[in-house]
């Protein structure tokens, strides 16, 4: 399923998922807010970026199931398309 954007900003993009109960509050919601996180060891080195989805009922943060490559190009052509 690709996500339906409802509402971006240069940081996140939120998007319109199947309606589920929030893992954090129990909440039934149907969009998330899905954002790039560093991942780094317990030693501070950078491993790389995860997705991390956001609940908007209580904030409730997740890793998230969207290629964080594909959340990158999609944060990017956002950015820098006229008609978006």
């Amino acid at each position: 399923m690709t996500p339906r954007i409802i509402e971006h900003d240069d940081d996140s993009v939120t998007v319109g998922i199947v309606p589920q109960d929030c893992a954090a509050c129990g909440a039934r919601t149907d969009r998330v807010r899905l954002a790039m996180e560093p991942v780094s060891s317990s030693m501070g080195d950078f491993l790389g970026l995860q997705t991390i989805a956001t609940t908007p009922c209580c904030n409730g943060k997740r890793s998230g199931h969207y290629p964080v490559e594909s959340l990158a190009r999609l944060l990017d052509h956002l950015q820098t398309c006229p008609n978006h």
